[in-house]
This record gives structure tokens, C-alpha cells and sequence, in this order.
């Protein structure tokens, strides 16, 4: 968890929780889902493997924006003099490592979101097989 993280209220969420914190969540419910999509689990049909790829691709597309945002926080702040290393040293050569880090992870987003948007696209061909019963077998006997 963030050590120091503040923002303005932006929706009732973030009114009631910091970045940090919102973040943290996030990383729990992708857990979550992880356990509750185990082996089939809690899915019941490929509407919810839509749904649940749909919201990944929400997840994605706002992804290169947070990792932008969080590489200029970073920048603004070196360049007020505010980060150091951890050995006092300049902190020169972390931020730029940083920075290119999340701008390969913002590519990595792009790359995903594209992978989730045609994963949703092909399932949408898929629906719950009907269930044949009996006497829907061709090898079935005729009652006659």
C-alpha cells in the first residue's frame, strides 16, 4: 500500500478512497475472479465469459492513461527536486527506468485490450447448447 497517497474526489469511490487504495482493490478483485473462475467455477455460460472479457477490456483501455499519468507524477516530482535513491544518490537513472517501464506496460495494455476486444468479438458466435433429451437422441428407440 501507497505510503502517502492523496487526490480530489472524483467519483464516490474515490471520495471515500485513495489511489492506493482503489488500486489495491483492483488487484484483490482480479484475485477474486481467479478463485470464483476456477475450473469453470462460477461461470454458468459464455454470456459470462463475454461480460467478464468485456470488463477486462474496460480495465485495459484505461491502463496507458494510469501508467502515463503515474510516469509524469513521477517526472514532475524529480523535477521539483522531491525523489531521491534510496542511497541518496541522484535519482536520474530510476525515474528514466521507470518511465520506460510504463510506457513498455502501456504497450503491453494496447496490446492486451486489442486481444481482449477479439476474444469478445469470436465468443460472440457462442450460446448454452440446447439440451437434447431423450428423446431428441437419433439412436434412440421409438416407444412404438
Amino acid at each position: 500500500m501507497c505510503s502517502r497517497c492523496s487526490g480530489g474526489p472524483v467519483t464516490e469511490l474515490a471520495s471515500t478512497m485513495t489511489p492506493c487504495e482503489i488500486a489495491n482493490s483492483a488487484a484483490h478483485a482480479i484475485a477474486v475472479l481467479n478463485d470464483l473462475t476456477h475450473g469453470g467455477g462460477e461461470l454458468s455460460n459464455p454470456n459470462d465469459v463475454r461480460a467478464i472479457v468485456r470488463s477486462l477490456e474496460l480495465i485495459g483501455q484505461g491502463l496507458p492513461q494510469l501508467y502515463e499519468q503515474l510516469a509524469r507524477f513521477l517526472v514532475i516530482q524529480h523535477e521539483d527536486g522531491q525523489l531521491t535513491n534510496a542511497d541518496g544518490l541522484d535519482a536520474d537513472d530510476s525515474v528514466t527506468e521507470v518511465i520506460e517501464a510504463l510506457a513498455a506496460a502501456g504497450q503491453a495494455a494496447d496490446m492486451m485490450t486489442a486481444a481482449l476486444t477479439e476474444a469478445r468479438a469470436a465468443s460472440q458466435t457462442l450460446s448454452p447448447a440446447r439440451h437434447r433429451g431423450w428423446e431428441g437422441r437419433t439412436d434412440a428407440d421409438s416407444p412404438n
